[in-house]
């Protein structure tokens, strides 16, 4: 067996964060506490005597929830941090600064271990680690994993890798972001820095990060949980139920942004790149929130007298004044129809497929994926498999395969999370409190492994560490 045809293993979405404060508490931003299951992964993996490969398909790293107040730093929407403040939340993340946080030096740890082996890493850069097209950024991860004079190879690839050498059964993976409207950079991730007004140096900053440098970092200070079920509105319509307050200053949070920083790409609006975003008066903004169930939710936390106040404090230090904000939520949201007014229970598996599936990047059917993947199968008839990550959805391909226009059969396997998600999540529904204990999550660790089929193409196949290890 050649290098070309060695068995290669696919990952991604781990978001490798601060890790754990100084006191040993886990920050409240971290969403990965897996490192030694990982680190298992690793030594299983690279028990094979022939050389093999792991693909991190993206988000490999967290870098707008580490060291946050970076992302709120920037002088305008469109562009995010600099590469010494990109290098900064790099160090924390390996374990370079423990006065801040842990990192996660296990898994840099093993990564070395895993490459001293004889096998090769490939990195692709997602939307929420673009940081790694920083020059010195990638320089201190490269010598952070790759052992001096190792035979193996550590890449660092931008946009998408494609394996195989065959006439056919070749395989193309990519993050994914790039069909998520929200979280898009738009091209391809070949230009991915950008001049501020000052002529200083940053990388491109897309809605999503945006958002969550703005808001969602803190609110999952509050609720750890937030970030751990998609999609968002299941989030908005429970914690309207049974959190009330917390839900109403989240909203008016979302609002407060969006009046300052633009529509979200998914109604109708995306963020510019050449010039200032111009806040929208709040009679288009309402016009455009298209979902009736985020709109019914909007209407009934204002005609709640704490909702109403909870949202006012929130919507201090606006231009306009609070009560002109709410009135004209009111109005454009047609708060006054009884059918709307109208409370309905509220549970998960009740809830339909939204827009807001693509606001963070949870979709359940995940139409533009599939679109995309059956886009690049089509414009190359050697390739028959596309890998993406992003969604957190594992997704086995062959369960559901693509039909190509020229007669062939493709398949889309998504490679899922290595964070936390619910349990038996597709069987049940949550509460509020239920969606707030741990107990209730597990992680599923799963990948993709391409076998060779000895014609220079792979067998794709879904795996769960998590079920073949025991771990969870």
């Amino acid at each position: 067996m050649d290098n070309k045809d060695k068995v290669v293993y696919v990952v991604s979405d781990m978001h490798l964060g601060p890790g754990w404060l100084p006191n040993g508490q886990l920050d409240p931003l971290e969403d990965f506490v897996s490192g030694e299951a990982f680190a298992r992964f690793l030594d299983q993996i690279g028990q094979s005597r022939e050389p093999v490969e792991l693909v991190i398909a993206g988000d490999f790293l967290e870098y707008c929830q580490t060291v946050p107040a970076i992302g709120l730093a920037s002088p305008q929407d469109d562009l995010g941090s600099t590469e010494d403040e990109s290098l900064l939340r790099t160090r924390v993340i390996v374990g370079l600064e423990p006065r801040r946080s842990s990192g996660h030096a296990v898994v840099f740890q093993a990564l070395r271990r895993f490459m001293m082996e004889n096998h090769s890493v490939t990195i692709i850069a997602g939307n929420h680690d673009i940081d790694l097209l920083w020059k010195r950024v990638w320089a201190l991860i490269f010598d952070t994993i790759y052992p001096p004079g190792a035979w193996c190879d550590l890449r660092r690839v931008a946009y998408s890798y494609t394996l195989g050498r065959g006439a056919q059964g070749r395989v193309f993976i990519e993050h994914g972001h790039e069909h998520d409207r929200a979280n898009r950079f738009g091209d391809l991730m070949s230009q991915p820095f950008g001049l501020d007004r000052f002529g200083v140096r940053r990388l491109k900053r897309c809605w999503g990060t945006l958002f969550v440098d703005k808001v969602y970092n803190d609110l999952e200070r509050e609720r750890w949980f937030i970030d751990n079920v998609k999609p968002i509105l299941r989030i908005v319509k429970l914690g309207l139920r049974h959190d009330f307050i917390f839900t109403a200053q989240a909203l008016g949070l979302v609002m407060r942004f969006l009046l300052s920083s633009g529509l979200p790409p998914i109604l109708g609006r995306a963020m510019a790149t050449d010039e200032e975003y111009a806040a929208p008066n709040l009679d288009a903004l309402a016009q455009e929130i298209a979902d009736p169930d985020l709109a019914r939710a909007i209407m009934l936390q204002l005609q709640d007298p704490e909702g109403r106040k909870a949202l006012e404090m929130a919507l201090e230090g606006m231009d306009m004044p609070p009560e002109v904000v709410l009135a004209g939520a009111r109005d454009a949201l047609r708060l006054d129809e009884p059918e709307a007014a109208e409370a309905q229970p509220m549970v998960l598996g009740s809830l339909r497929a939204g827009g807001d599936d693509l606001l963070l990047g949870g979709a359940p059917r995940e139409d533009d994926y599939r679109m995309a993947a059956r886009a690049v199968l089509e414009s190359d008839p050697s390739l028959t498999t596309v890998i993406m990550g992003h969604t957190h959805t594992p997704i086995n391909g062959f369960n559901d395969p693509l039909r190509l226009a020229d007669g062939r059969e493709g398949y889309f396997f998504n490679t899922g999370t290595w964070t936390q998600h619910l349990r038996d999540e597709a069987h049940r529904s949550y509460t509020w409190p239920e969606l707030a204990d741990p107990r209730n999550y597990t992680t599923s660790f799963t990948y993709v492994r391409l076998d060779p089929d000895g014609a220079g193409g792979y067998r794709p196949s879904l795996h769960s560490w998590a079920e073949e290890s025991g771990e969870r």
